[in-house]
């Protein structure tokens, strides 16, 4: 560790959490490093502990959550262990958007409510409050995951991401602060051209981070592209994927390019980090401390390396509870124990979201996960949408409209939205649809460009911009 990384992570961090009023992060912190080697027994123990105090809680103080304890004819008090759970209905994202103002705990003080809304790249944005605690236990978690890739508090990393909201001010206080903690390299995939791969890898030799995060689909094609194009590129200790799905051969692809292992991880915005790969990379193990997952088939819990919903449990959130959530991905639970030693449960594989980018005038790529927040997550009208596009200079959007939906307004939004991200020339087209067959993996596709730019390497057969 450099003299640099450990002022950071023993002095620097814990006084910029006291400052900020978040000192209950390292308390957490402390609380995660012990229990990932829990035995099973144990970690069930936190789980049921914590679920009795979320039931009672949402009972008490959400007039939703006492609408469905009524409808399910049981209380609280019935739900003794994990498996009883199980008598609540599913909670969709549709009902969330219908019902938020009654899914918020009644009382919460305001300033303590923090909110937030999904990128929508399931289809269906979903706004929704976490409290300041929950912020900080979400903060350890992601901590920890890090630490398993050999990422550590202090160390140089830089994050290859889709999403401007999540990017740090660009104040001159933010980058001396951003300096002196040694944030992360800020590396924007918005919209991807040459230049931004040249500038992308230009940074990196710059910057020499020892991690990588990024989006997986990102990544896939800048290393696309550094292999096409024969270029070198900075040699991290490891890559961090997230956002998107990662599949074998992008796996493949991204540890003969850079270089070094990739990690990778299965997350939202609505509970953070949900599981990740250990070094073992043999599943992703659950953030169970702090989620309760289930999957559910149409014939009930899914057995080990059978596929069905993810549906969580948020078992720290109070200021609004997320009880049997539908996440919108698909998964299976692995089976055996890890050879890492930790017993946390672990996840086989999660099939859920795909995103591809989209090509606009002059070749830009765009990532469907920008659209899906900046464009399709600003207008709850659209409902769930898809987008498809197989000529460079027509987008075809798919909706299952939602409440007060107006064709001629909501068309205009689209046409207007895909000519500034996607530039002049790009037509949007809307389609109504009932329903959204997934892939037989059961992914949810929310984009899907079947043309590519000329810069970037492409399969024989496809269309070229």
């Amino acid at each position: 560790m450099s003299l640099h990384a450990s002022i950071v992570r023993r002095i620097l961090h814990p006084l910029t959490l006291w400052k900020r009023g978040e000192t209950r992060q390292l308390s957490y912190e402390r609380e995660f490093e012990r229990t990932q080697y829990a035995s099973p027994e144990e970690l069930r123990e936190i789980q049921t502990r914590r679920l009795h105090l979320l039931v009672k809680h949402a009972f008490a103080s959400c007039a939703f959550y006492r609408e469905r304890f009524a409808q399910a004819g049981v209380s609280p008090e019935a739900i003794r262990t994990l498996e009883d759970l199980r008598a609540l209905p599913i909670l969709e994202k549709t009902t969330i958007q219908e019902r938020i103002a009654d899914m918020v705990a009644e009382g919460w003080p305001s300033r303590d409510l923090i909110k937030n809304q999904t990128g929508g790249s399931t289809g269906t944005p979903v706004p929704f409050f976490l409290s300041r605690d929950r912020k900080s236990s979400r903060a350890a978690a992601t901590l920890r995951h890090n630490r398993w890739a050999g990422w550590g508090i202090g160390d140089r990393a830089a994050v290859i991401w889709g999403a401007p909201r999540d990017r740090p001010s660009d104040s001159l206080k933010s980058r001396l602060r951003g300096t002196l903690l040694r944030e992360p390299l800020w590396l924007d995939t918005a919209g991807l051209t040459e230049a931004t791969m040249e500038h992308f890898r230009d940074s990196l030799a710059s910057h020499r981070p020892r991690i990588i995060q990024a989006y997986a689909r990102s990544a896939v094609v800048f290393a696309r592209w550094l292999e096409a194009t024969g270029k070198s590129v900075h040699q991290p200790h490891s890559i961090v994927t997230s956002a998107e799905v990662l599949e074998d051969e992008d796996r493949l692809l991204l540890e003969r390019v850079f270089g070094c292992s990739v990690f990778n991880r299965y997350g939202c915005r609505e509970v953070s980090v949900v599981a990740s790969e250990c070094a073992a990379h043999s599943g992703l193990h659950v953030m169970a401390e702090g989620l309760y997952l289930e999957i559910e088939t149409p014939n009930g819990p899914a057995k080990p390396g059978e596929s069905g919903s993810i549906l969580v449990t948020d078992l720290l959130n109070h200021a609004m509870p997320l009880i049997r959530y539908r996440i919108g991905d698909v998964g299976s639970w692995a089976t055996g124990n890890c050879p890492c030693g930790r017993h946390l449960p672990r996840l086989e594989r999660v099939g859920g979201r795909v995103t591809d980018f989209l090509v606009g005038a002059g070749g830009k790529l765009v990532s469907g996960v920008f659209l899906a927040t900046y464009v399709v997550a600003q207008r709850p009208s659209l409902g769930q949408v898809q987008i498809h596009q197989n000529r460079f200079d027509r987008v075809v959007y798919k909706l299952r409209p939602g409440l007060a939906f107006d064709p001629l307004i909501d068309g205009l939004y689209l046409d207007n939205a895909t000519r500034e991200y996607l530039g002049e020339g790009i037509s949007a087209e809307v389609e109504i649809v009932e329903d959204f067959p997934r892939l037989p993996s059961g992914k949810f596709l929310f984009s899907r460009s079947t043309v590519s730019p000329k810069w970037l390497s492409h399969p024989a057969g496809q269309p070229v911009v």
